[in-house]
């Protein structure tokens, strides 16, 4: 009898829990303008780095839920975003084209302003997902491969409505550093570093049910 109504209470717990959630979720879209560094750098007897600074639109859907604290509000979502392709020349070589896409885990925190209720400043981070494809080099440098992104950045949200936020914001992001290694026949090996990252400029809108 104790163990029963010792679940029952858990299972009480849990469906306040959930239902404190079910009550706040949310979808946003967000356009972006992404200005990206994107390197690679070789470990081993032929060191050097190269280098391609591009500046390119994007865009992001999200879906989360709302958790009300006493100062203010956290935010938990799951994000994709996606890149339109950058494509720069290298000084002295060949154009480098790099593809980026992240899928992301976010935790934001929405700052109560007292007499401000319109005006929301947040902060955040993000941990996921990340592929990156390095092309238009030679074959030797052509990659793609997964990795582990992450973001952390600040913003601000203007109630437009009861259910609409208008967001702007600011944000580093990582797209999935990763590494590969080669064999030079009867020689060596060598290791070339791939570290696609960007600073980032938002604009959505949410919408809170």
């Amino acid at each position: 009898m104790k163990k029963i109504l010792l679940l029952a209470g858990v299972a009480c717990l849990t469906a306040a829990n959930a239902s404190a959630f079910e009550f706040n979720p949310y979808v946003a879209a967000k356009a972006k303008y992404m200005i990206g560094q994107s390197e690679i750098k070789a470990k081993g007897v032929d060191e050097g780095k190269l280098k391609a600074h591009d500046s390119v639109w994007g865009g992001s859907i999200a879906a989360g839920t709302i958790y009300p604290v006493s100062t203010g509000k956290f935010r938990f979502e799951v994000e994709y975003t996606k890149n339109a392709d950058a494509e720069k020349n290298i000084k002295g070589g060949p154009k480098m084209k790099v593809k980026t896409q992240a899928a992301l885990f976010n935790v934001y925190f929405d700052l109560d302003l007292q007499g401000m209720p319109y005006l929301t400043p947040y902060a955040g981070v993000g941990l996921g997902w990340g592929r990156s494809e390095f092309s238009g080099l030679n074959s030797h440098l052509n990659e793609k491969d997964d990795g582990a992104a992450m973001q952390i950045g600040v913003g601000v949200g203007y109630r437009v409505s009861n259910h609409a936020v208008l967001d702007l914001g600011y944000r580093y992001i990582t797209y999935g550093d990763f590494d590969k290694e080669y064999r030079v026949p009867g020689y060596y090996y060598e290791k070339f570093d791939y570290k696609p990252h960007a600073h980032e400029i938002t604009m959505g809108l949410r919408y809170e049910f």
